[in-house]
């Protein structure tokens, strides 16, 4: 087996951690970056805060020589302050990547976490756009705050629609090289973080939505799809977002779940009434 240099976000916990398995098991160099500490079998482990562009900088700084993959899994729930969450989902993410995709080896892949809570970044494309193309962390953040009200929706969306378009942008920046870039899009995912999400969202809408898909995933059925973008035979996918929810988006695309049965829907029906 050809054994690869790999870098990965968010390697102890959650999809990190289960994607860290998958590399580790078949036998490539995993370099992990994290707050917390090392899976077992990292090869290199970095402690990093994504949101603190000097920690960023500080950790590709302890990465030697080139690499054949990155994959972006760190991320933080939404309620969480909004300038953390802009600042871990997107901005860090896109800071280590810039750093990083320039020591891509030709045939390289870039792997990020987005979410299907950023389904919807048609709608908000030009700003999106405008967003990224503020020039670093802080003009990047100062954007945020800025717009923040205009744009009607909240921090982890729109952190996860920036992910899905950032990914289409860096698969022309690696294509040059034979290298590519694709982003994952989860639904509910069986982690530590789920409480959080429940909360994010109202655990009755939340539960809705796993029930019409059976379950929350594990974070290996997620793992599985970044790897195969990583490393496995993906060489002519670049720039696409995969949403891998159990079919949860099909179900709303194609009918067979109403999202008017949905708790948030009645729930705004009520209140309309109510008014």
């Amino acid at each position: 087996m050809n054994r690869k240099t790999i870098v990965l976000t968010g390697a102890s916990s959650g999809i990190g951690e289960a994607a860290a398995k998958i590399m580790i098991d078949e036998g490539h160099k995993l370099i992990t970056l994290d707050l917390q500490g090392p899976p077992p079998g990292s090869s290199q482990h970095i402690k990093c805060d994504l949101n603190n562009p000097k920690e960023i900088e500080q950790a590709v700084a302890q990465i030697d020589g080139d690499i054949d993959a990155l994959l972006n899994v760190a991320g933080v729930p939404g309620t969480l302050p909004g300038e953390v969450v802009i600042g871990v989902n997107i901005l860090g993410l896109r800071y280590l990547s810039d750093l990083l995709i320039p020591r891509l080896n030709n045939g390289g892949a870039v792997a990020n976490i987005a979410s299907i809570a950023g389904f919807s970044w048609q709608r908000r494309i030009a700003e999106i756009n405008d967003f990224l193309d503020t020039p670093d962390f802080s003009s990047g953040l100062a954007w945020w705050e800025a717009h923040k009200n205009e744009l009607k929706i909240d921090p982890y969306s729109f952190s996860k629609e920036c992910v899905v378009v950032l990914t289409m942008r860096q698969a022309g920046l690696t294509l040059g090289r034979g290298a590519r870039a694709n982003s994952v899009s989860p639904g509910p995912v069986e982690t530590s973080l789920l409480p959080d999400f429940k909360r994010q969202m109202g655990e009755e809408q939340l539960q809705w939505v796993i029930n019409k898909i059976g379950r929350a995933a594990q974070p290996k059925d997620i793992a599985e799809v970044l790897c195969f973008l990583a490393t496995g035979p993906s060489t002519w996918v670049n720039g696409r977002d995969i949403i891998v929810d159990g079919g949860y988006s099909a179900g709303i695309s194609a009918r067979w779940i109403d999202p008017g049965e949905a708790p948030i829907r009645h729930a705004k029906v009520n209140k309309s009434e109510n008014n």
